[in-house]
């Protein structure tokens, strides 16, 4: 009755977060950062007390049954992950404690919210799903349908065509999510979910599926490759830079899984092939409806999908995806081969990086006509679109910090009161951003290390880059570990030149208390 209870409540708070909360709005989306953070803490705090007492009434049975001579564990071993986001719980409690903005830290700052109550429901929510949820994959379907619905609202939006009228209407504005930040950021963690799973075949090798394929499953992965192309184009569609970084890191992500199978690889090279496809698409809708597209056309976006890299990049995947298929029976390559072909890409990597590096340091000190006016080659404030100053900004006040400061940070989401209390920062942001105030550093790691010190931040990325490990390492067994894996990791990626908010994190735990699930039913010598 007990496990029932666990499964049937935390499958509805999943079902509510994943399906019913991108699309919240409370009076036509005006205050979105409030009404939704509202909207979130509510039902997560409501859910983790129910949750909770589930939780304590299933141990206290379990210590009965213990006195009876049963010495089985009801939950299960404890995981490296489960450690550090327990330790990262405790570190953001410190954080809170040592803080000079401990009013201001409890809800975080307006408009963002996420203080400690945000962080401390997330990390018990953690525990709970992954001890109480039966890892049904409906969560899942359910995720990606709603995000699918996100998207296309996007896309209609950027094109001026208006499904859900709102109250204020504005360029930055697009979907049911906010600024465009705050719509690539829900990207970057929801969009790998479907990308991901027709690359590794759940509609082939479901695990939930004991006889066979359904007719559900069948359509499951033409659903997959249609939701794929979609979310890349909203991708293209919403005009920020930063969707590079999510693309890019996808895919080298993918390619670093699937170089070791060539099925997988072949799949890879598909999911290139609708990237390119869904660029062709938005340079489509850009000949139908040129005056609908309400925002700057000289974004990277609009300028990759008009030039001619596109189709020079998808025929030959596609040929490449066709090669492999026929050849799918060939041996995986052996380790040797392997470990080489992941030191090529690494190298590669670490070239372009410092291509980019060597350009933009000579572009910024001597000028290089082609590059001259793009903000991403010139390593100033306006780098970025203004990034660059938000770094400067978190790397001052990382710098300035005490000792105390700089192992427990400000307080969680305390980075702008500390911003502005001093005159020096201060009056530098507002040179750089005039009234409007600068929350976070555009980047993650620079913006915890202020937020919630060191110890916080090693803590925070311990606990996601050893889920990420851990699922890899088992995604052999159920694609959906992969998938998760995936999500996390793009997440992070893409917040090295965005943020965390209200419609990225809350996501990224649930997917990694969603994926712990899985890894737990997995016994330890699978």
């Amino acid at each position: 009755m007990l496990r029932k209870a666990g499964t049937l409540f935390s499958t509805a708070y999943l079902l509510l977060i994943f399906g019913v909360y991108p699309f919240y709005m409370k009076e036509g989306y005006v205050d979105i950062g409030r009404a939704k953070y509202d909207f979130l803490i509510c039902c997560s705090l409501g859910a983790a007390a129910i949750l909770s007492v589930i939780a304590l009434l299933r141990g206290g049975v379990h210590l009965l049954k213990r006195a009876g001579g049963d010495r089985r564990s009801p939950s299960g071993p404890v995981s490296f992950t489960d450690l550090s986001v327990l330790l990262y719980a405790a570190s953001a409690s410190c954080s809170f404690i040592l803080s000079d903005y401990r009013e201001q830290a409890l809800r975080g700052a307006e408009g963002w919210y996420m203080g400690l109550l945000l962080l401390l429901s997330l990390c018990s929510l953690y525990f709970l799903i992954s001890r109480l949820w039966n890892g049904s994959p409906l969560v899942w379907y359910v995720a990606m349908a709603a995000s699918l619905a996100v998207f296309l609202l996007g896309i209609l939006d950027r094109f001026s065509l208006y499904v859900i009228p709102l109250a204020i209407r504005q360029s930055n504005f697009i979907s049911t999510l906010g600024n465009i930040n705050w719509f690539c950021g829900y990207l970057s963690v929801l969009a790998p979910m479907g990308i991901c799973l027709p690359v590794f075949g759940p509609g082939q090798t479901d695990p939930h599926e004991g006889r066979g394929r359904s007719f559900l499953s069948r359509l499951f992965r033409p659903f997959a490759l249609l939701y794929t192309v979609i979310a890349f184009l909203a991708g293209f569609c919403q005009g920020s830079e930063s969707i590079f970084l999510f693309w890019g890191s996808l895919f080298f992500i993918l390619l670093w899984i699937t170089v070791s199978e060539r099925s997988r690889l072949s799949n890879l090279l598909l999911l290139l092939f609708l990237w390119c496809l869904a660029a062709l698409g938005m340079r489509l809708l850009l000949f139908l409806f040129p005056q609908g597209y309400n925002y700057e056309t000289e974004n990277l976006c609009v300028l990759l999908a008009q030039s001619g890299l596109v189709p020079a990049v998808g025929l030959p995947a596609f040929a490449g995806y066709l090669y492999l298929k026929k050849t799918s029976s060939h041996p995986a390559p052996d380790r040797r081969t392997l470990r080489a072909a992941r030191l090529v890409m690494a190298a590669l990597s670490l070239t372009a990086l410092f291509l980019w590096l060597g350009l933009s340091i000579y572009n910024t000190q001597k000028g290089i006509p082609l590059l001259a006016r793009n903000s991403l080659f010139l390593l100033d404030a306006s780098w970025g679109n203004g990034r660059g100053a938000a770094l400067r900004a978190g790397y001052a006040l990382w710098s300035q910090m005490p000792l105390t400061g700089r192992l427990f940070g400000a307080g969680p989401d305390c980075f702008s009161f500390l911003a502005y209390s001093l005159p020096e920062i201060a009056s530098k942001l507002t040179d750089a951003f005039g009234t409007s105030r600068l929350t976070n550093a555009h980047n993650e790691l620079l913006t915890s290390l202020v937020n919630i010190g060191l110890s916080g931040t090693v803590l925070y990325y311990a606990a996601f880059l050893s889920f990420a490990v851990r699922c890899l390492k088992r995604g052999a067994q159920n694609p959906y570990l992969c998938a998760a894996a995936v999500c996390v990791l793009c997440c992070l990626s893409h917040n090295m030149l965005s943020f965390s908010q209200v419609l990225n994190l809350p996501f990224a735990f649930l997917i990694m208390a969603m994926g712990e699930t899985l890894l737990r039913k997995i016994p330890a010598t699978g």
